[in-house]
């Protein structure tokens, strides 16, 4: 009772149970689901899920022009609205640029691609995904700014639900090729439906001069946080793609489904807390100039929360895997366990991140996240290279990520102080 009372008074502990409940009651589904998933589909499905994830996912991060990253910064609601004008117009248009790329590299030149990537028709549907992320995302952090942190949860949740349900049903009825793929897409439309709701007609009525004038205001983060989170992204995604080229589409399916299974908490209560913190330490810094009090607080509750969470999994893990999916899956324990020692840093590390947009410092985060992919490419090449093996190729990516989460850390410390100012 003390504890839930405790939680209850303290607004950030309170905004952050909000927002990661909604994790908890998609971990439960994610989790409790997947012992039938991986029997309904092939361990190769799962990679190219992975695959097809992986590739969405960095080029979602160019379809937005980050300008969802400034939602939080105009004082008044209008100026955020054109920015959701903003990100919704750029997503539109540069998806069905990709749509074209892919016509033209699918059907002219007929290039194959990574593994036979443009061989495959499920090609089609990532224009559409890539479109959807950068919609889901403006919304949002539209609520993020109205801090609606309940709708924010419902909306997560429904989305995880609903991707889950599909791909049970799709896979029950032997639709195994696209099956999770389609189920994945089908989430994150209907759960930016859910998000559209409380919006009228008026709401997107696009004037040209209003979106120009927000766009040329905040475009140093296009400017800068469109190659610094493309690196971040593509540090986190790229190993699937990797894996596909030097080793095989069914490694990529063990390594999938490790990834899904304890990297999934990890971003999205990360991100419940970032959401909180960030609007926590813009109204601090707002106040007294500097937010170092609540970062240092923020950090002390960020490692008593990872901490048991991933020495549990990097104990238990290989065993709950074969427990849990059955032997053909000891593979991927193994690669859950190697990828528990970053996540413990990275929980830390990411929701302080925050920092390097709210106190436009996005040109050092984007050299550091430029340096930590290629370092963290060059690591998975050495694995396969010298020891041919995607356990040496992901551990050394893991290192290297390490130490790259200990410098953004060092960093947004000295941010936190904004000693510059004072």
């Amino acid at each position: 009772m003390i504890f839930f009372n405790k939680i209850k008074n303290n607004p950030f502990l309170r905004n952050v149970s909000t927002l990661a409940f909604g994790t908890i009651i998609s971990q439960i589904i994610v989790v409790g689901t997947s012992p039938i998933l991986t029997r309904l589909f092939t361990v190769e499905s799962f990679g190219v899920l992975s695959l097809f994830t992986s590739i969405t996912v960095i080029f979602g991060v160019i379809t937005t022009g980050r300008y969802e990253l400034s939602m939080g910064l105009p004082e008044k609601d209008e100026s955020a609205k054109n920015i959701l004008r903003l990100i919704i117009a750029i997503g539109l248009l540069v998806s069905i640029l990709y749509f074209f790329v892919i016509l033209v590299m699918k059907e002219i030149v007929h290039y194959k691609g990574v593994s036979g990537l443009f061989l495959n028709n499920w090609i089609y549907i990532a224009p559409i995904y890539t479109f959807f992320i950068a919609v889901y995302s403006g919304l949002i952090y539209w609520n993020q700014r109205q801090k609606k942190y309940k709708k924010i949860t419902i909306s997560n949740a429904l989305q995880v639900i609903l991707a889950t349900l599909f791909s049970l049903l799709f896979g029950y009825f032997g639709y195994v090729e696209l099956g999770m793929i389609i189920a994945l897409v089908l989430g994150i439309m209907m759960s930016s439906f859910f998000l559209l709701k409380d919006f009228n007609k008026a709401d997107f009525i696009f004037r040209y001069d209003d979106v120009k004038e927000v766009a040329k205001e905040f475009k140093s983060f296009p400017k800068y946080m469109i190659l610094s989170d493309l690196s971040l992204t593509t540090g986190q995604q790229f190993i699937p793609i990797i894996f596909s080229g030097l080793f095989s589409t069914i490694i990529v399916g063990y390594y999938s489904l490790a990834n899904r299974m304890i990297r999934l908490p990890n971003i999205v209560l990360t991100s419940s807390i970032a959401n909180v913190f960030r609007n926590e330490a813009i109204d601090e810094i707002r106040i007294k100039g500097n937010c170092s009090q609540l970062y240092v607080s923020t950090f002390k509750k960020l490692i008593v929360m990872s901490l048991p969470i991933y020495i549990l999994v990097f104990i238990f893990s290989p065993m709950l895997f074969v427990f849990f999916f059955g032997d053909n899956w000891l593979q991927a324990g193994y690669f859950a366990r190697i990828l528990s020692v970053l996540l413990l840093v990275e929980f830390v590390a990411t929701p302080l991140n925050s920092l390097f947009y709210i106190m436009s410092k996005q040109k050092i985060f984007m050299k550091l996240q430029l340096l930590n992919t290629i370092f963290g490419a060059l690591m998975i090449y050495i694995g396969y290279k010298f020891f041919n093996s995607p356990y040496w190729s992901l551990a050394l990516f893991c290192i290297n990520a390490l130490l790259f989460n200990f410098i953004f850390i060092f960093f947004t410390y000295s941010i936190s102080k904004n000693e510059e100012k004072e």
